[in-house]
């Protein structure tokens, strides 16, 4: 998988078909590559994973659907594996600090595409368990927030 750029961007299990098309739109304006959707479900799995698809190629985006986060992990084998949830759920908080950790490794950042999130199953695949320090934005407003942190163009006043 020569063409796949880091990071990669996982939203896992989403339900709601506009949910396919947002993470589209929000992972590629803030510049992100390589966009996975896994265990897509319902409308998502029916109507929202080819709007999605489409406005990736549109943009030249890499985009792929998988079952499940192990299928990620297994076929890219990354450096390390991200999962953002909302507080109280996170081991740490998302600071710059973690961006410093982050580079020169092939790493991958999941983050859940319905509400509440990621399960308990879920966040034992990651490397790391870090909150966005907001409060409960919702998915959308998780992943928002989240990648925009992770670009490292955005911080928080108080770390």
């Amino acid at each position: 998988m020569s063409n796949v750029k880091y990071p990669i961007v996982v939203f896992h299990n989403v339900t709601g078909a506009s949910r396919c098309s947002e993470f589209v739109k929000i992972a590629s304006g803030m510049g992100y590559k390589t966009l996975i959707i896994t265990n897509a479900q319902g409308s998502a799995a029916q109507k929202g994973l080819p709007t999605a698809q489409r406005l990736a190629l549109q943009n030249g985006l890499n985009f792929m659907t998988l079952g499940n986060i192990t299928d990620v992990k297994e076929l890219f084998q990354p450096d390390m594996i991200l999962l953002v949830v909302p507080p109280p759920y996170g081991s740490e908080n998302l600071t710059s600090e973690t961006l410093k950790e982050l580079e020169g490794k092939r790493w991958i950042v999941v983050f859940g595409g319905n509400d509440p999130g990621l399960s308990k199953k879920d966040l034992e695949l990651g490397d790391k368990v870090l909150q966005v320090p907001a409060g409960d934005l919702g998915s959308i407003g998780m992943l928002t927030l989240g990648l925009a942190l992770l670009t490292g163009k955005f911080r928080f006043g108080k770390e």
